[in-house]
């Protein structure tokens, strides 16, 4: 006869000897799982140091929402779906193992209370059953997804076949040790474990006998005891690590701006220029190493696979795990990794904007970068070329620097002097100050400022910032450009910094500060869409067209600005704004990043092609950028495609400029 009071019966069933067994294979289990942990944060702990305890509870928000929440998981619909009802059925499941424990070994036998009873207990129940059953659908979803449809970024291999075995077993035994108990018992509330209930039906109706039952629920609840703590002890050793990397890789990840790459302090003296050995690497970038799952997101997002470069930052990040743990030895430099899939990189951040665990894959990249730029000096096909133009004439083409404001001759464009203060610096850039196509986004913002009546100046000092140059690995001529710049820009009063180029407002907003130059910095899309908002710039001129707006990867993804750009397009009359089937945080990279401006890499596809094949496909008649290395890629890449009579590339300031009286 049953209680009238649902209440969980732990052990029913369940001879004492097994009991025993129980809890000595725990004990064993959590020893061997401890040690295991152990030995991956020794392997951690053997980085250079970095510190990632700040902003603690930042940290914790971000667990909560990607680690808990599963949000930048759910971002892919049937992957994070798959991943999703795993993950909350496994965490569901684990609570409630938990909530047992504190039940019969703590709150019943220390303080007389019996925690998983009555109305609670029947919750408990029934929650249980449920996330057991999304689990299980999560895990068919995986082996449908991995081995029947097998998209070319996941890995088939058979390991990932025992995973999810193994997962199905403790599952689906653990409903049958339910189903038999429930099917003996009878008792009045078994309905509220649905999924327990209709299968023990299902034996009754089948002829089993208490007997049967009795007999069939003690064999599966010793094989489903053992598979667990055998489970448990794996946990450190296995793909399951990333049940505890991948929270942890999360709460550790970079909270300082995405734009912003680590500075070599004290360069001239430091010991190691760049990365070329595992030692060389932080504990944190060790760490990255180990939350890998090779889920494929990365290889999937990036614009160098697209285009069938050597590189994919899947590869890369594996290749370093692998490495870490002794799986393949050798030199990482040449060996390893080889040099053309580190300069196939973009610097895009599509690899880090998808990764779930949030691995820092571009800032690995720029590490070995800088060893091969600083300790090798093996820089790729023109890019040296580039650099010491930079380095001797203050741009990359290596044009006068008197030459550097000739765009501005007869726009009574105002300069900068001692004392006198103006409530914007134009930071114009090397490609609107040297290249002609660019030089009509400075004239299109000179004649929006002016019409506003805003008070700026440019520079007479302005040099390349050098973000080529610390992309590329090349550091040294980075920090020593940076110092004198922003020297340079200290001597006088502003109140503000205006850019209208992605890469000169990432540089100057996030890394000048590395070098005392801490400063407002607005792009001009922000600046004009504000002018506009404010009514002291009105477009009135109609410019009838449909306009597919590409977003920058330095303005977008690295510094979330893209609703800015798109309300200075839509603010013209007569302008239609449409987004390409990539836009947003996940548009896709014109290709000029990271370097890609200034050299050549091998290729199946160039990237900037790709790109204005997808804008040709909206069947606008005009491609809007925000970034004058966009507006050359695509601009390029509408005249190999011959379609320069079909797409007209326009910087968003230039829309605007034709539409003032």
């Amino acid at each position: 006869m049953t209680s009238s009071v649902p209440f969980r019966d732990t052990f029913w069933n369940v001879p004492g000897w097994a009991q025993v067994l129980l809890y000595v294979g725990g004990l064993v289990a959590i020893a061997i799982f401890a040690w295991g942990v152990w030995q991956r944060v020794r392997l951690w702990r053997a980085g250079l140091p970095e510190n990632r305890f700040d902003h603690l509870p930042q940290r914790v928000k971000l667990v909560a929402k990607h680690a808990l929440g599963q949000v930048r998981t759910l971002s892919q619909a049937y992957p994070g779906v798959m991943h999703a009802v795993m993950f909350w059925g496994f965490l569901a499941l684990f609570m409630g193992t938990v909530l047992a424990t504190i039940d019969y070994d703590i709150t019943l036998p220390l303080f007389g209370y019996k925690l998983l009873k009555g109305q609670f207990y029947l919750f408990y129940e029934t929650v249980l059953d449920l996330f057991g059953l999304f689990f299980v659908i999560g895990l068919g979803m995986a082996v449908w997804r991995r081995f029947v449809v097998r998209p070319a970024r996941i890995d088939p291999a058979a390991r990932f076949a025992g995973v999810l075995a193994l997962l199905f077993v403790i599952n689906l035994t653990g409903f049958v040790m339910e189903a038999c108990r429930l099917a003996v018992v009878q008792p009045w509330w078994a309905r509220w474990s649905p999924v327990g209930w209709a299968l023990g039906q299902a034996m009754v109706v089948s002829g089993m006998s208490e007997g049967a039952l009795r007999l069939t629920h003690v064999s599966v609840w010793l094989f489903h005891a053992a598979i667990s703590l055998f489970f448990i002890a794996i946990i450190p050793f296995s793909y399951f690590v990333h049940l505890i990397t991948t929270p942890l890789n999360i709460f550790f990840s970079k909270l300082t701006p995405r734009g912003e790459i680590r500075k070599i302090d004290n360069i001239e003296e430091a010991e190691s220029l760049g990365v070329s050995k595992l030692e060389e690497f932080s504990w944190k970038r060790r760490l990255d190493f180990d939350a890998c799952v090779e889920c494929g997101r990365c290889h999937d997002a990036c614009p160098a696979v697209l285009a069938g470069t050597a590189l994919s930052p899947k590869r890369i990040i594996v290749k370093l795990k692998r490495h870490m743990h002794g799986e393949l030895p050798g030199p990482i430099h040449g060996e390893l990794i080889k040099a053309d899939e580190l300069w196939a990189c973009t610097t895009c951040m599509a690899c880090v904007q998808e990764c779930p665990a949030f691995i820092d894959i571009v800032d690995t990249i720029i590490d070995l970068r800088r060893y091969l730029a600083l300790s090798e000096g093996a820089l790729p096909s023109t890019a040296p070329q580039s650099l010491q133009n930079i380095q001797r004439a203050g741009n990359p083409w290596g044009l006068p620097a008197g030459e550097r404001l000739a765009w501005a001759k007869g726009l009574d464009v105002p300069v900068l002097e001692p004392g006198k203060e103006v409530e914007y610096l134009y930071w114009v850039g090397c490609s609107a100050s040297y290249d002609r196509r660019n030089q009509a986004i400075a004239r299109s913002v000179v004649a929006i400022l002016k019409k506003a009546g805003v008070s700026f100046a440019v520079m007479q000092e302005e040099r390349c910032h050098g973000e080529v140059a610390r992309r590329l690995g090349e550091e040294y001529l980075y920090q020593t450009l940076q110092a004198e710049n922003v020297e340079a820009m200290n001597r006088y009063k502003f109140r503000k910094v205006i850019t209208h180029c992605p890469h000169c407002f990432n540089t100057i907003k996030n890394e000048f500060p590395q070098f005392g130059g801490t400063y407002e910095v607005l792009h001009h899309s922000q600046v004009i869409d504000e002018l506009i908002q404010a009514g002291r710039i009105k477009p009135v001129k109609t410019l009838a067209a449909t306009v597919a707006f590409h977003d920058s990867c330095y303005l977008g993804r690295y510094n979330g600005i893209m609703d800015a750009p798109r309300r200075v397009a839509a603010a013209v009359p007569g302008l239609r704004v449409i987004d390409p089937p990539r836009a947003r945080e996940r548009g896709l990279c014109c290709g000029g990043g990271g370097g890609h401006m200034w050299m050549e890499v091998k290729s199946d596809k160039r990237v900037n092609i790709i790109r204005t094949e997808e804008l040709l496909e909206t069947g606008a008649g005009v491609a809007a950028t925000a970034c004058p290395f966009c507006l050359a890629m695509v601009d390029l890449g509408r005249k190999v495609k011959e379609a320069e009579e079909r797409l007209a590339v326009k910087d968003v300031s230039e829309l605007v400029a034709e539409s003032l009286e």
